[in-house]
């Protein structure tokens, strides 16, 4: 009976370690795009939901909802507004407008002359109470561009830097801070492949660099995203519950793609 009880008290002590957590994110852009996408996240085990403040307007409006069952692999996007949703993946998204670009045969493109580095920096400054690493990581890659014979040609040079934190699990991460995403473009995924094994734990601060050489003119983009107010609390099952009433369009992405198709 005592060693019943012994095994009852662990794996109650279990079940709160995987209690839910709440923090707010966001991620600015400025550049070619100057763009700040902010909300506040809660998750519980594979349950994921993202209340939507400041969105992109491409994907994601303002004040819209995401859900996610799995992770944040599967997504679910909800406007209250005009009480419609729409379902992606990122991954597959992607990779299906990577696949119709290079199947468009008025559209050539290749990527090359893949390079990636990455370094471990060492202790980082404490982030919202929690102590983290820092890693950094550095890639560069050309891509070749053939549309309707007008060849051009574009140099990107990435440099990310990572703040990570052991004491929260990686799988607590939002849509934001998703790794290893897959384009099946063997350059690009390698790519992908390094920075997820570069960030090990839970990212509390990113800053990535990206400078974009084209026709000897140079822009940079500078995204930097950052976690705060992490609360570990319980969350109700019907905060993750799609709502009822909606009605499902096709996601920003596919509309896209659709007009670029050859007619």
């Amino acid at each position: 009976m005592k060693r019943v009880i012994n095994v009852l008290v662990l794996l109650t002590a279990a079940t709160s370690a995987f209690a839910g957590i709440t923090y707010k994110v966001q991620s600015s852009t400025n550049g070619l795009r100057n763009v700040t996408i902010a909300g506040t996240v809660a998750v519980d085990g594979p349950r994921m939901r993202m209340d939507i403040t400041s969105g992109d307007n491409l994907l994601f409006k303002d004040n819209s909802i995401v859900l996610s069952n799995d992770g944040g692999r599967t997504m679910t996007v909800i406007d209250p507004d005009t009480r419609t949703y729409f379902e992606m993946q990122l991954d597959q998204m992607i990779g299906a407008a990577m696949s119709s670009l290079r199947s468009n045969p008025m559209f050539k493109m290749s990527f090359e002359n893949p390079t990636v580095a990455v370094k471990d920096e060492g202790v980082g400054e404490p982030i919202d109470g929690y102590r983290t690493r820092k890693s950094a990581l550095e890639a560069s890659y050309d891509i070749a561009i053939d549309a309707m014979g007008q060849k051009m040609s574009t140099h990107l040079d990435m440099r990310t830097e990572s703040w990570t934190t052991d004491q929260l699990s990686a799988e607590l991460v939002n849509f934001l801070q998703q790794r290893g995403i897959r384009t099946g473009i063997p350059e690009i995924d390698k790519l992908i492949d390094a920075q997820s094994e570069s960030v090990k734990g839970f990212p509390l601060k990113q800053v990535s660099t990206v400078k974009v050489n084209q026709g000897g003119n140079d822009v940079t983009m500078t995204t930097v995203a950052t976690v705060s107010n992490i609360e570990k609390k319980d969350i109700a099952a019907s905060q993750f519950v799609m709502p009822a009433g909606y009605t499902k369009v096709d996601d920003p992405v596919s509309k896209m793609m659709k007009t670029l198709q050859p007619k």
